[in-house]
């Protein structure tokens, strides 16, 4: 049940596009900076954290698929993503 509805979470998150997501990323930061505890705190912990694994995710789909088409059949290097 809960592996469900993360994966829900994550279908939903997936539906918007990058640059929507990226946009609102430094505004969860600065709340999450600003540290008050209380839900509202960590909702924007969460809410940074679903928005930069989306940028991961990507970064690492466009270097596997960079790396595929350099050198097929070679395991590509991997690399720290910021």
């Amino acid at each position: 049940m809960i592996a469900e509805t993360i994966e829900h979470i994550a279908d939903r998150v997936l539906a918007y596009e990058e640059t929507d997501l990226t946009a609102l990323l430094n505004h969860f930061k600065t709340r999450m900076e600003q540290f008050e505890p209380g839900p509202a705190w960590e909702r924007a912990v969460i809410a940074y954290f679903l928005i930069n694994g989306v940028r991961v995710k990507n970064a690492l789909k466009q270097g596997k698929m960079n790396s595929q088409e350099l050198t097929p059949g070679r395991r590509p290097a991997l690399r720290v993503v910021k």
